[in-house]
C-alpha cells in the first residue's frame, strides 16, 4: 500500500490536523500503522510524533488497534499528553493491562488526568481493583476526587455516563459573572460545553442560559431574567437505556443529573448517549446469537467460557425434544414418512420465533414497542403468521401429496405445519415483551432459547397431532 501521507486529502504538518478520505477509512489506518511500524524500527521517532500528532484522536486510535502493545506503548510515550490521553481512552480495555506494564504508574495517571472526568472514571473502573488503587493514588487530588466520585454509581446509569465538567451559576449572578465563570474553566475542560446552568440556593438547576444566548446579552443583565427555566433532568441512577430514550426523544445536547436531593452533580453530553446506543446495541447482538463475549475478546478460553452456557442450556432442549421423539417412537415406526418432514417443521417454527422476537427487540430498544400495546403486536403478530402460515402449509401440503401420495401424512403437515407457526409467533412476541415487563433483558429471548423451545413445541405438535389423525 502506498505511503498514507501521500493519500488525496491526507496532507499534514505541525499546525494542521490530518483529514483522511472518508470512502476508504479502514485502508488508511492500516497504512497509518504500517508506518508507523517502519518509523519504529527505522528509529524515525520524531517523524513518527509529528505524524500522530497530526493525526485526530479517532483516527490515531483506530490506526493503532493494528499495533502491537509494545508499539502502541512506545507510540503514546511520543504524543503530546493531551492527544495520548485522546487515545488511551479509546483503546480496547483487553490491550490495557499490557500497556499498564509497559508505562508507568505516574505517566498513566498524568494521561488519566488529561481526560474528561466520565471517561477517566470509566478508564479506571475497567482496571484491576489494586492497579485502580495505585493510578488513583498518582493522581492530584481534585481529578482523584472527581474520578472517585463518579465511581460511587453503577456505570450502566446516569451516574456512571455523566461528566463533573459544567458551569453553575447562582439565581442572583450577572451576565458578566457567568462569563466569568466560563473564562474561568481550563481550555481543555471547554469542549462539549454548550450551557451555563443556573441554580437555586440548594444546588437545585433552575435554569440554563445557552452560551451563545448569554454572549448577546448587556453584561449587567440579571441570569434569571434570560435562562429557559425548568431544564429537563435525570437522576443519577436512571438507567443509561431510559438516559439514551429521554435524550432521543428530547433532542438534547446536554442532560443535566442530579443526585436524590435533586442538586445538580453532571451533565451528560449527546456523544456519551451514542456510545450507549452502541454498547447495548452490542450487547443485544452478543445475546441474540447466544453469548455474553465482548467482540473484542481474544482469548479463546474466555469466549468457550461466555457461550458454553447457552450452548449446554440448548443441548438440555434438544434432549427433551428427543424425548418426545422417543414418546411417539411407534407413531414414527408405523409412518416412517413423517420424519422426512420433520427437519421443515422446526426449521419453519425456529425461523418464525426468530423472526418476530427479533422485531420487539429491536422495537423494545427504539421505543417503537410498548409493553402497554401487548395486544396489538400481538394481534399483528398473529395476521402475519396466519397469512404466511397458510402459503406455506399449502405449499407442504402439495409437496407431500405429490412426493409421498398419502393424505393423511399431507393432512398432518398442513394442520400441524399452520399451528406451529401460529405458536411460534405468539411466543416469539409475548416473550421479549414479558422479560422486558419483568426488568429482563428482551435479548435473551431470542437465539438459542427460542430455537430451543420452538423445537420442543413444534415436535410435540407435529407428532402428536400424527398420533391422533393417522390410523
Amino acid at each position: 500500500m502506498s505511503d498514507p501521507k501521500l493519500e488525496p486529502g491526507a496532507e499534514a504538518n505541525e499546525a494542521e490536523e490530518t483529514l483522511l478520505d472518508a470512502s476508504k477509512l479502514e485502508e488508511q489506518w492500516h497504512g497509518y500503522a504500517e508506518l508507523f511500524e517502519r518509523q519504529l524500527r527505522e528509529g524515525d521517532l520524531e517523524e513518527l510524533r509529528r505524524t500522530a500528532a497530526a493525526l485526530s484522536p479517532g483516527d490515531l486510535s483506530e490506526s493503532l488497534r493494528y499495533l502491537g502493545v509494545d508499539d502502541t506503548a512506545r507510540v503514546l510515550q511520543l504524543l503530546p499528553p493531551d492527544l495520548a490521553a485522546d487515545v488511551l481512552a479509546e483503546i480496547d480495555q483487553y490491550s490495557v493491562s499490557a500497556l499498564l506494564q509497559l508505562l508507568d504508574i505516574e505517566a498513566i495517571a498524568d494521561l488519566i488526568e488529561e481526560m474528561p472526568s466520565d471517561e477517566a472514571a470509566d478508564f479506571v473502573g475497567e482496571l484491576e481493583d489494586d492497579q485502580a488503587r495505585e493510578i488513583l493514588a498518582a493522581m492530584e487530588p481534585a481529578e482523584r476526587q472527581e474520578v472517585a466520585e463518579l465511581l460511587r454509581y453503577e456505570p450502566d446509569t446516569a451516574g456512571g455516563l455523566m461528566a463533573k465538567e459544567f458551569i453553575a451559576v447562582p439565581q442572583d449572578a450577572t451576565i458578566m459573572q457567568a462569563v466569568d465563570a466560563v473564562r474561568a474553566v481550563e481550555a481543555d475542560d471547554r469542549e462539549g460545553l454548550h450551557f451555563v446552568f443556573v441554580v437555586d440556593a440548594d444546588g437545585c438547576p433552575a435554569g440554563r442560559i445557552p452560551l451563545v444566548t448569554m454572549l448577546l446579552q448587556p453584561w449587567s443583565t440579571p441570569v434569571d431574567t434570560i435562562m429557559e427555566r425548568d431544564p429537563l433532568r435525570v437522576s443519577v441512577d436512571l438507567d443509561q437505556e431510559d438516559v439514551a430514550l429521554y435524550v432521543q426523544t428530547h433532542d438534547l445536547v446536554t442532560l443535566p443529573v442530579v443526585d436524590a436531593a435533586g442538586r445538580l452533580v453532571g451533565v451528560i453530553q449527546a456523544d456519551d448517549v451514542i456510545d450507549v446506543l452502541e454498547e447495548e446495541a452490542t450487547e443485544d447482538y452478543a445475546l441474540l446469537a447466544g453469548t455474553s463475549e465482548e467482540l473484542g475478546e481474544t482469548s479463546p478460553v474466555r469466549v468457550a467460557r461466555a457461550r458454553l452456557p447457552w450452548l449446554l442450556g440448548a443441548l438440555a432442549g434438544e434432549m427433551a425434544t428427543m424425548q418426545i421423539m422417543k414418546h411417539h417412537q411407534a407413531t414414527i415406526t408405523t409412518t416412517v414418512a413423517l420424519t422426512f418432514f420433520l427437519p421443515a417443521i422446526m426449521a419453519m417454527g425456529g425461523n418464525t420465533g426468530i423472526q418476530t422476537s427479533s422485531v420487539v427487540v429491536r422495537g423494545l430498544a427504539t421505543g417503537e414497542v410498548s409493553i402497554y400495546r401487548i395486544g396489538r403486536y400481538l394481534m399483528r403478530e398473529l395476521g402475519t403468521a396466519l397469512l404466511t402460515g397458510t402459503l406455506i402449509s399449502a405449499c407442504v401440503m402439495v409437496a407431500a401429496r405429490l412426493l409421498l401420495g398419502d393424505m393423511e401424512v399431507a393432512v398432518v403437515l398442513t394442520v400441524a405445519m399452520m399451528t406451529v407457526i401460529l405458536s411460534a409467533a405468539m411466543i416469539g412476541t409475548t416473550m421479549p415483551l414479558l422479560l422486558y415487563r419483568a426488568g429482563a433483558d428482551p435479548a435473551i429471548a431470542t437465539g438459542p432459547f427460542i430455537t430451543m423451545s420452538n423445537d420442543f413445541i413444534a415436535v410435540m405438535i407435529y407428532l402428536g397431532m400424527a398420533s391422533l389423525l393417522i390410523r
